[in-house]
């Protein structure tokens, strides 16, 4: 079934006022992992046309969101350019330290698998890059992966930082897609962050 055409997924979203079908994964994980928490801070990165950061707004969170366009919604802080552009200090000076750190970024694919999976690896990885400069200690990540020979890597690199780290296909994941998502949970804080803790006594 070609992506564009509506499924009941697709359906049931704009039924709830959301802007694609792509919410329901984050509800799913946010279910799972209780990742949502009202009061505390959240990044999105890939967050045109706006679901996800719908979502976290309606779980109480306070949102800044990054894409090359901006959700035609307010209730968030949104920065309408490449994320291999922006800052840290930009994030952080929007919402203050994250609790919650979220990318649902892809590539424009071209048909070619392998190429399609190189570029989508290079956004997830700018995404962690980014979640360990933004994130408070303790905190959480999902970061969406295209499946292939670099994908063992990224999720190894993703365990560097946090407590837990689970590989994930959502329910509402296409059957076709080669898409799942990495949850990091608890983050342990950067490297600046490691060397200001006391030693234990």
């Amino acid at each position: 079934m070609p992506y564009d055409r509506p499924d009941h997924h697709t359906k049931k979203a704009k039924a709830q006022g959301f802007e694609a079908r792509s919410v329901f994964k984050l509800e799913e994980l946010d279910q799972r992992f209780r990742l949502a928490r009202r009061g505390l801070s959240a990044v999105d990165l890939g967050c045109f046309p706006g679901s996800w950061s719908r979502y976290l707004l309606r779980q109480g969170m306070k949102v800044v969101g990054v894409d090359l366009k901006a959700p035609a919604f307010g209730g968030g802080v949104w920065i309408a350019r490449s994320v291999m552009e922006v800052e840290a200090e930009e994030l952080v000076a929007a919402v203050g330290p994250a609790a919650l750190f979220v990318s649902d970024m892809a590539p424009n694919t071209s048909g070619n698998r392998f190429t399609d999976h190189i570029r989508q690896i290079r956004l997830a990885e700018r995404a962690l890059l980014l979640a360990e400069q933004c994130l408070q200690p303790g905190g959480d990540f999902v970061a969406k992966v295209f499946d292939g020979e670099e994908a063992s890597v990224y999720v190894k690199a993703v365990e560097a930082h946090f407590e837990a780290v689970k590989r994930v296909k959502p329910e509402a994941t296409r059957d076709r897609s080669v898409e799942f998502f990495v949850v990091g949970r608890g983050f342990r804080g950067s490297t600046s962050q490691r060397a200001e803790r006391p030693a234990p006594v």
